[in-house]
């Protein structure tokens, strides 16, 4: 097939966004078995004490669930935990205030059952807010014929375009070197309707 298909991620890492606003059409994968320990339901963001992994707690009931079907667990305020971290992590970049809102609604009154929905719906809230505008499609079934498949394309230590490296101004920069590819959140908190630009590679500092 040649739409390119992605998983969808919670609050997904930079280079995730990077790779989608290439295209005019993708392909959302809504029928591959979850997956545990992966993007599918965490976010890692930069706090005053390094980088921090949110994680959406999931209810296991198998090993082979739809991803369409993988139920939230509810029973700890993990979302209230997130929203405070976000909150703690970031309430000081020079464009918290302006997206915080849109951004961080999601987590005050989640209502969502499953991890799926609640994924797409802040995937197309971040879409949005970075001018990104593609066609997005959903699988009918898992197969693996995809001419770009990224379902398992973003894993730790990948190589990174080279403009993704490139430093931009960090809450805690005072504390810390340049963290490459956090959170989404990182990227448009601190650099707000320039966010898009960066993932284009032509952001001028």
């Amino acid at each position: 097939m040649n739409r390119p298909v992605f998983n969808i991620q919670y609050f997904g890492d930079i280079h995730y966004y990077y790779e989608i606003q290439k295209y005019s059409d993708i392909f959302i994968e809504a029928h591959e078995h979850y997956i545990k320990q992966t993007i599918r339901n965490r976010t890692y963001i930069l706090t005053a004490n390094g980088t921090m992994p949110l994680i959406i707690p999931v209810i296991h009931q198998n090993n082979k669930e739809n991803i369409s079907q993988k139920e939230i667990c509810y029973k700890e305020k993990w979302h209230k935990k997130h929203y405070t971290a976000i909150i703690s992590a970031y309430k000081n970049a020079p464009y918290f205030e302006y997206y915080a809102d849109d951004l961080l609604r999601w987590l005050i009154n989640p209502n969502e059952k499953f991890l799926f929905q609640f994924n797409l719906n802040i995937f197309k809230k971040i879409l949005s807010l970075l001018d990104i505008y593609i066609n997005i499609y959903y699988t009918s079934e898992y197969t693996s014929f995809y001419t770009c498949d990224y379902r398992d394309y973003f894993k730790k230590n990948i190589h990174l375009p080279r403009h993704l490296k490139i430093p931009y101004l960090q809450v805690f920069s005072d504390r810390f070197s340049f963290q490459e590819n956090r959170s989404i959140l990182d990227l448009i908190f601190n650099l707000g309707p320039h966010a898009k630009n960066y993932l284009k590679g032509d952001f001028k500092f």
